[in-house]
This record gives C-alpha cells, sequence and structure tokens, in this order.
C-alpha cells in the first residue's frame, strides 16, 4: 500500500468526532466532513483498498487496471480540506445558538497513516429571552395569529439559527395556503439584539413589503384567486399562456376549461377528479401540490406541467393556470424468453405480455399474458 502513498503525505486511515455537550450529536457533524478514509466492508475491512494496493506499478498491464477498477485507491490526506471541515463545524455549532462554540483538530501519525480528531467545546449557549412581532400588514398579523399556536418559537429556547429558519419557511408554507403566491421566506427577516454581559437574547420577527425587483416601490403583499384552470391536452405551446381558443378544440366541464385537439384522450371527468385547483378558489400552494401528485397516478400521462398568469387589478389579484399534458405511449408489447430446468427435464419458455394504459379514456391499465414452455422428457 505504501508504494501509492507519496512522500511526504499520509493515508487518512480514521476520522473522528467528539463532542463535549449531549446537546450536540457527533453524528450531527457527518455531514459537514469534506474528507473521509477508505470504506470498510462490515465495518471491519477496508477490503476496496487492499485490492487496490494489490495491483502494481505498470499501468499498462491488464491485471493492474483490472484490479484498480473494481478496488478504491488510498484517501490522501488533505489538510486543506481539513481545516474546512473543522471551521464548517464550528459555523454548524454556532449557528445551533452556542456562538463562543470552538472545534479544534488534531492529526495523530503512525509510519504513513493519519487519524484526524474533531473537538467540540460547546461553552454556554445563547437563549432568547423575549420574542417580538414588526408585522405590518394587518391581514398577515391576523393570520399569524390565527396560527401560533404551531410556532417554533418561544422564550427560553437556543438561539438556534436553524429553528429560526424553520419557522420562516413554515408561515411561507402556510401564506402560500392562503393566496400569497408571490410569498416567499426572504420577506422574513429577524433582529437580534444580546444583552451586554450575557447570553440572553432579545429576537424580533419583521416582515418586509412586497417588492419584485429592489428598485420596484414597496407595496402590500397580495392574496390571488385562481381565476381560470385551462388544461392543454397534447397542445405544444412554449408559452401556454399565449395560447389562442379559436386554433384549438375546446369544451368546459365544472369549470375546466379543455384545449386539444381532435378528442381529448383523457375524459373530462377523470381531469376533474385529479384536479384540486378551482376557479374563484383563494390559491393554496398544496392545491397544486396535490394536483401534481394526482396527475402523476396517471399512467398514461408521460409529464404534467402547471404555469400561472397573473393579473392584477387595483385592489384584486388574479391567477389563470394553465396545465399541461403529455401523453405516454398508450399499447406496449413486450416478449421474454427464458430457460427451464425440471428435474433435470430441459426446456424453453415464451411470453407475450400486451399493455394498453388507457383501455376507456380513464388511465386505466389493461395487461394479458401468454406464456408456452416445451420440456424434453428423459427417461
Amino acid at each position: 500500500m505504501s508504494k501509492f502513498i507519496p512522500e511526504g503525505h499520509y493515508l487518512l486511515d480514521d476520522v473522528k468526532i467528539e463532542s463535549d455537550n449531549r446537546e450536540v450529536k457527533p453524528s450531527q457533524m457527518n455531514a459537514y466532513v469534506r474528507q473521509t478514509p477508505n470504506a470498510k466492508w462490515f465495518s471491519l475491512f477496508k477490503l476496496p483498498l487492499a485490492i487496490y494496493s494489490a495491483s502494481g506499478r505498470d499501468s499498462t498491464k491488464w491485471m493492474n487496471r483490472f484490479l484498480r477498477k473494481i478496488g478504491e485507491a488510498p484517501r490522501i490526506y488533505d489538510p486543506e480540506l481539513s481545516e474546512e471541515t473543522r471551521q464548517q463545524i464550528e459555523q454548524a455549532v454556532q449557528n445551533m445558538g452556542y456562538m463562543g462554540a470552538r472545534v479544534e483538530l488534531s492529526e495523530h501519525k503512525k509510519n504513513d497513516r493519519l487519524k484526524a480528531r474533531y473537538r467540540i467545546f460547546t461553552g454556554e449557549p445563547y437563549i432568547v429571552e423575549h420574542i417580538a412581532y414588526d408585522i405590518n400588514d394587518y391581514k398577515i398579523d391576523d393570520y399569524m395569529l390565527a396560527d401560533s399556536a404551531h410556532t417554533l418559537l418561544h422564550p427560553g429556547m437556543r438561539f438556534d439559527v436553524n429553528q429560526l429558519d424553520a419557522e420562516r419557511q413554515r408561515i411561507t408554507r402556510y401564506l402560500q395556503d392562503h393566496g400569497y403566491y408571490r410569498f416567499n421566506k426572504d420577506f422574513i427577516t429577524y433582529q437580534a439584539d444580546t444583552m451586554l454581559n450575557t447570553r440572553k437574547v432579545d429576537l424580533t420577527m419583521q416582515l418586509m413589503p412586497y417588492q419584485r425587483k429592489k428598485e420596484d416601490e414597496p407595496t402590500p403583499h397580495r392574496q390571488y384567486v385562481v381565476r381560470e384552470v385551462n388544461y392543454l391536452i397534447d397542445v405544444e405551446e412554449s408559452d401556454p399562456a399565449s395560447i389562442l381558443p379559436q386554433d384549438y378544440d375546446s369544451l368546459t366541464y365544472k369549470g375546466l376549461n379543455l384545449y386539444f385537439n381532435k378528442k381529448p384522450f383523457l375524459r373530462p371527468s377523470v381531469l376533474a377528479d385529479n384536479t384540486f385547483l378551482r376557479p374563484g378558489r383563494q390559491y393554496r400552494s398544496r392545491d397544486v401540490q396535490n394536483t401534481y401528485s394526482a396527475l402523476g397516478r396517471l399512467n398514461i400521462l408521460k409529464y404534467s406541467n402547471i404555469r400561472f398568469r397573473e393579473e392584477v387589478r387595483e385592489d384584486s389579484a388574479y391567477l389563470d393556470a394553465f396545465i399541461t399534458l403529455s401523453r405516454n405511449k398508450n399499447k406496449s408489447l413486450a416478449f421474454e424468453i427464458e430457460g427451464t430446468n425440471s428435474a433435470g427435464d430441459l426446456g424453453a419458455a415464451a411470453s407475450v405480455a400486451y399493455t394498453h394504459r388507457n383501455l376507456f379514456r380513464g388511465s386505466e391499465t389493461f395487461t394479458a399474458k401468454v406464456r408456452g414452455a416445451y420440456e424434453a422428457i428423459t427417461g
């Protein structure tokens, strides 16, 4: 193995993370390790490394190339990657509320091998003493108050950056399910003030007004209502929102507008049963996801795509949904050939399977299979 380790370098034999705080588990920090040792089989043997090391230096010989291909090259220790690992672990622990945390890296060398140790010293955590809200939008303020039972923030918690971000995401999902189509977590910010010579934090959540671009004038966040739901069935358009209805056949079923050529390959009732977006309803992000999930279960569909066209009128905001459907192959034929052996009698078998994925235009799957076999009986 030593022949593959350059002079002055070391094989990374082991990486270990230790913590002086039960709240900070070493396993949580494994994701930040930039360099790991060679893999072990059954947590005991580095067999891939041994196979690679069995090869010779001459790479022109096929056996050496073969052993290197199925084996694993030695992981040579890189001090720069180890320092990056130390910094990232330290930052991760500080984000958990231990602002004074530090991580020490030690290297233990023996012959041409090296073991790296990362020791985490967390120190005392910073604690959120008080939480205030600066929400200058009365509608959003009411929504947040109505959903306050599900908040992830509370006085006495660690000043955990990950938890603060999770709360932003939770609020964003909630508002997107109540009409706020253009809302994202970047509109929620925090201001943290620490008390002098203490580890107590006064936290203020702030809501920023809506700005599509930095140079735009700030405006209140708008709630959108779904005005139209349009299905484009096997209609190829780079911009579905620009279609001209007179160019296609169309029909309306339970508020859904269907555009197609000649005849839709799915019954309108099937589309209605699998569509959660409805005209006249407030926009909800989960309706979009539920529609994607429902359409994805229809075997006849190759893919589906949902786009929205916005229209803002004074105090009202509307969305027109365009759902593009692309058809999969209706029918398929599969052949299988296999050998058989029954108590020493050899034979062969063949089967033909026919599948129809849209038998009654409702994405029903019909499968028929015929199998035949022949065996030569001896003795």
